[in-house]
């Protein structure tokens, strides 16, 4: 997978990058609280401080906002997102702005400000509230809510006009420390034409995917493609069971205390385990590739792909003219305990540092990047997928917009695993091994409960 400039989203999925250093970063955010907090005591390094040019968080005269960007310098995300700077100052020539790059490649050096008292006035990657190591953060930053309470050009408050789904994310224990400034789905795509030709509907619930895998093994079409060469791709299955038999919550407890006993675990590898017993997958997907299993999707050689959003993005290029391409939810499982109505996803949320010296600016800055009339542009030119209400899909991700406004819950994909390794890696292998018909439901179920409960 590349950076690809056209969505300014950190996907965390090259390979490159699969590593602390993926999703949220791999901010160690004990120890950095143990180096001290963003006191008025903090050591400030002057050559990466905020520059705030004077004013404060309750309104100074002049502010200059460092604001913290994910697409790289020389991108056009780049270029849009300092295009909303330049047209804040155009209106209030007292806000002004610089922008930083704070993605996965230089978060060592971000984390190093932040250790310094010297952050840039906006971040991301060091807050999800579903994320329990970045809870000890929330002291060092601003507390949203006096702001989103607020009303907004065309009514109702600014946290009014954020899906419902995003609180998931952004709010802890009834405070908001973020926004979402733009997320990805992980949703199930298929080919329209393969479907048509097939005379089948996309499925709906787990039931109807096992019918329709069977129907296209029939028919010689292999149903799924699938990467063998990336587990946490592979787990977006299991992971995705999980969430629908026992619970989003519930399974993200037993990633990290390794408790499976709840029947519904092995009902959901059973699940899997009938699907892949049918030969659903791409033969010799074992050896091959994401990038390599995508294209294979994209020229016809399978009718499904379990994938983010951003697949669209990436591959952008290698996408044949005319192709058919629909888009639905993970499957449901009519009657069952866990979430239906909540999808795997990976959300990139901005906070803002409490001690910066250009609040008003930044808020300003983030209430035009979120507003309906900015993300609407940036889904258009940029393909970004946004999570503000009303906000049209972008052009190649058509119906991703409807299955948004229908989702109650966006949960951290992976179950958070990616910002913890220790427990990333093998929980991912185990699902590996399932894959590879290596276990039984059963035994998958067995291993995982050694695997995360070994370790320490």
């Amino acid at each position: 997978m590349s950076n690809n400039q056209h969505l300014p989203i950190n996907h965390g999925d090259a390979p490159s990058q699969r590593s602390s250093t993926v999703g949220l970063g791999p901010i160690s955010r004990r120890s950095l609280l143990q180096l001290g907090g963003l006191g008025a005591g903090a050591v400030i390094l002057a050559a990466c401080g905020s520059s705030g040019d004077g004013g404060g968080g309750d309104g100074g005269d002049e502010q200059r906002a460092e604001i913290g960007v994910l697409p790289a310098e020389g991108t056009s995300g780049h270029a849009f997102l300092v295009e909303i700077g330049d047209g804040i100052t155009e209106n209030k020539p007292e806000f002004t702005y610089e922008y930083t790059f704070v993605n996965s490649k230089v978060r060592p050096q971000i984390e190093q400000r932040w250790r310094a008292g010297s952050p840039p006035d906006t971040d991301y990657f060091v807050f999800n509230a579903q994320v329990p190591s970045t809870h000890e953060f929330t002291p060092n930053l601003l507390e949203l809510s006096p702001y989103l309470d607020e009303e907004i050009d065309g009514g109702g408050t600014w946290r009014d006009s954020f899906l419902d789904s995003t609180s998931a994310v952004t709010d802890l224990d009834g405070e908001t420390y973020g926004i979402v400034t733009d997320t990805h789905l992980v949703a199930l795509f298929y080919n329209k034409e393969i479907f048509d030709q097939a005379g089948l509907e996309p499925p709906q619930t787990w039931d109807d995917l096992l019918e329709v895998s069977a129907e296209l093994t029939k028919q010689d079409i292999a149903p799924i493609a699938v990467t063998g060469m990336y587990e946490p791709y592979m787990g977006f299955w299991i992971d995705s069971l999980f969430q629908r038999i026992v619970g989003y919550d519930k399974a993200l407890e037993a990633a990290f205390d390794g408790d499976y006993s709840d029947p519904g675990y092995l009902e959901a590898a059973e699940q899997l385990q009938e699907l892949r017993d049918q030969g659903a997958f791409l033969k010799g997907f074992e050896g091959t590739d994401f990038t390599a299993v995508q294209m294979e999707f994209f020229q016809g050689k399978a009718a499904m792909i379990l994938m983010g959003t951003w697949l669209t993005s990436e591959m952008k290029d290698s996408i044949p003219e005319g192709f058919q391409l629909g888009l639905t939810t993970f499957p449901t499982i009519p009657g069952a305990a866990g979430d239906n109505e909540a999808q795997l996803a990976h959300s990139n949320v901005m906070v803002v540092n409490k001690e910066s010296p250009a609040i008003d600016a930044a808020i300003d800055y983030m209430r035009t990047l979120t507003s309906k009339e900015t993300q609407t542009k940036r889904a258009q030119e940029q393909g970004a997928v946004s999570a503000v209400k009303d906000v049209p899909a972008p052009p190649d991700v058509e119906g991703v917009d409807t299955l948004l406004a229908e989702t109650e819950k966006l949960n951290v994909r992976y179950f958070g695993l990616e910002f913890v390794p220790d427990r990333f890696t093998p929980y991912y292998h185990e699902v590996a091994k399932f894959f590879f018909g290596d276990y039984d439901a059963q035994q998958f179920i067995d291993a995982l409960s050694k695997a995360m409960s070994d370790v320490a």
